[in-house]
């Protein structure tokens, strides 16, 4: 019995660690590092396996060399433990290994970095992000009405097989962009723009971003999605994007919620070729084509659109006072009390209406 409860523990913790590994496998990753999709971050997963190799096998010769020693030379009766000093093979092998390896890891680090640093070509997709607390702006350079700007917000839409330029800039704090399955962390600072690496996605699909930087009380609520289509569908949505809407029937609810949005709404957020032309908030333009609400944090249904335009900050936390008032003062007001349920539902209507016809 006493040697039973002597082994208990051991037993316990294996059985935990299987049980630990089991639960890992059982869950998704839709920001993992080890599932690249864009040529850029094929070239950090190489990084990422060769580190995990060299390290790995350095790993295990260290522990098989040291079982072997322990072994080898252990202290027996009558044999005492051995003790060696001054092995100059050991010596030469123990520095001259060490620096192998850092050249294997070292070289490929050096070419991959140089090759991240290289300029756009001439026909690459230029990109400025803006981060604010807690959202993200998006102006595509050269792509909107009469060659200036294309401007969205939190979704960001690319032609697979074209490069990507992307500019960072933050408005307030430091924030840091990152989708794993395209493009590496790279920091939004005040007043020092960046540059993310050039990339071009090899697959269509929609991939999950997020500010990576800690910004205040919602930044884990800075989400984003970067959508790679076919070129002719990117081409469909720039179209539409630069593509006044058709006024809604006179009449209709979708035509009362463009009214109370106006009135309500416009001093903060643009509808690209109506009256509303607000820069404080996300642009709302396409609004009912984007997938997301509240930058990437809901899925952009009426129910959702509802609540969210009810009590913003029962769902997205921003604490009064934050920055001097600032943040305070330009996020979203609740609408709970000045407009009614019918209302809500009619706003919501006029721009979940907004889509590519």
């Amino acid at each position: 019995m006493g040697r039973l409860s002597h082994h208990r523990g051991p037993l316990s913790l294996v059985l935990l660690g299987v049980a630990f590994l089991a639960i890992l496998g059982a869950c998704s990753a839709p920001q993992t590092t080890f599932d690249p999709r864009s040529d850029t971050a094929d070239n950090i997963h190489t990084l990422y396996i060769l580190v995990i190799v060299v390290s790995g096998a350095v790993g295990a010769v260290v522990l098989l060399v040291m079982g072997y020693l322990l072994f080898r030379f252990r202290a027996r009766p009558g044999v005492p433990a051995r003790q060696i000093h001054g092995n100059s093979k050991l010596e030469v092998a123990w520095t001259l290994g060490p620096i192998l390896l850092l050249i294997m890891v070292g070289v490929p680090t050096v070419f991959g970095i140089v090759g991240a640093a290289r300029a756009p070509s001439a026909d690459a997709i230029l990109i400025t992000v803006t981060a604010h607390q807690w959202w993200w702006e998006v102006d595509y350079e050269g792509l909107g009405p009469d060659g200036g700007s294309l401007a969205t917000a939190n979704e960001i839409h690319i032609p697979v097989g074209r490069e990507v330029a992307i500019h960072l800039e933050s408005d307030d704090v430091i924030h840091s962009f990152w989708v794993p399955a395209l493009i590496g962390k790279v920091d939004a600072v005040p007043n020092h723009p960046n540059d993310l690496p050039v990339f071009t996605a090899t697959e269509i699909g929609s991939f999950y971003g997020q500010c990576a930087e800690f910004c205040g009380a919602a930044h884990a609520l800075m989400r984003f999605r970067v959508i790679v289509e076919p070129l002719a569908d990117f081409e469909r949505w720039v179209s539409a994007l630069q593509t006044p809407p058709p006024p809604p029937d006179q009449g209709t609810f979708v035509a009362s919620g463009q009214a109370i949005f106006i009135s309500s709404c416009s001093r903060c957020h643009t509808v690209f070729g109506t009256p509303a032309a607000g820069k404080a908030g996300p642009d709302l333009t396409l609004f009912g084509e984007r997938l997301t609400l509240g930058a990437g944090i809901m899925d952009n249904t009426p129910e959702n659109v509802e609540a969210w335009v009810t009590d913003l900050r029962a769902i997205k936390p921003i604490p009064e006072g934050l920055l001097g008032g600032r943040a305070d003062r330009e996020a979203m007001p609740t609408f709970a009390g000045t407009l009614s349920k019918d209302e809500i539902a009619a706003v919501t209507a006029y721009i979940q209406s907004q889509t590519i016809d």
